[in-house]
């Protein structure tokens, strides 16, 4: 477990992404702080857009992530240089009177950003680029210029028509040379990354609302709506229970073949040998 807290972060971090030269702490509300390799902040918290971060990536060490604002009706997608000065943006009331396309405010110092027509559903990064999934548009994947290299339809699976909207797609993750995705029914569908083209597809059945998945190595953590976490490899159940809260974050350690967790107050370690937790 991890010795000691590092330095407060001074807002409800989403997510911590590390990169070459230390980490970058995302807000759910916007903000960043960048922080050294020893989690010590650097700067001043900045705001380059007056929007909630809906998810992030890196993108062989590029920074990627989605806004939104659902009383605004607006989206962007945006790549950042993980290792120069972040800059604070527009206000939100300057986004009110910019309502074309050509007119649009965009996050400050963005590498490139793009406005988006649809909610973001998910995104996921790796050496070579990133994908994402628009809410009734598809699947999209992009080289590291946010070049498109392909686009699919979003997935459906037949079995899951009955169940309220069990086929929304809810994750994505690169794994080795294919793209994985789930929905909230528990469907998953793996196409090429190279191509888009569907390699295999199926549905995990289990009594509850899929809300999060992580994928490292081959290791597949499966989060629900109930607090219940499945650990899979190759489709098999390694390990299964049921948390006390909301798990913020995982990571799979691969020298003790373990996930780690980040839950509501606590950590929690996850091996084949059962839980272990650390109250905070």
């Amino acid at each position: 477990m991890t010795p000691s807290l590092p330095t407060k972060v001074p807002f409800h971090p989403l997510t911590v992404e590390r990169h070459s030269q230390g980490y970058l702490a995302v807000g759910i509300d916007g903000e960043f702080l960048q922080l050294t390799e020893d989690l010590e902040p650097v700067g001043d918290v900045r705001k380059p857009f007056p929007m909630s971060v809906r998810q992030t990536c890196l993108a062989d060490g590029v920074f990627v992530g989605t806004w939104i604002d659902h009383e605004l009706l607006m989206a962007r997608m945006a790549a950042f240089d993980c290792t120069k000065p972040m800059l604070d943006g527009p206000e939100k009331g300057d986004l009110r009177t910019r309502t074309t396309i050509e007119a649009a405010q965009h996050p400050q110092g963005s590498i490139w950003s793009h406005v988006l027509d649809a909610e973001p559903l998910a995104l996921c990064g790796h050496e070579d680029g990133f994908a994402f999934v628009l809410y009734k548009k598809g699947i999209y994947a992009m080289g590291n210029d946010a070049g498109e290299h392909w686009r699919v339809e979003l997935p459906n699976w037949p079995e899951l028509k009955k169940l309220p909207r069990a086929n929304e797609v809810i994750a994505a993750r690169f794994n080795r040379t294919l793209l994985k995705v789930w929905s909230r029914g528990g469907g998953t569908k793996s196409y090429d990354a190279k191509n888009g083209d569907l390699v295999s597809t199926g549905v995990f059945d289990y009594d509850g609302v899929l809300t999060n998945v992580y994928l490292e190595s081959g290791q597949e953590l499966m989060i629900y709506d109930n607090g219940s976490i499945v650990w899979l490899h190759e489709g098999e159940v390694l390990a299964e229970g049921k948390l006390s809260g909301p798990i913020q974050h995982a990571r799979w350690d691969i020298e003790n073949e373990a996930w780690r967790m980040a839950g509501w107050r606590e950590e929690i370690h996850l091996s084949k040998d059962g839980f272990e937790r650390k109250h905070l």
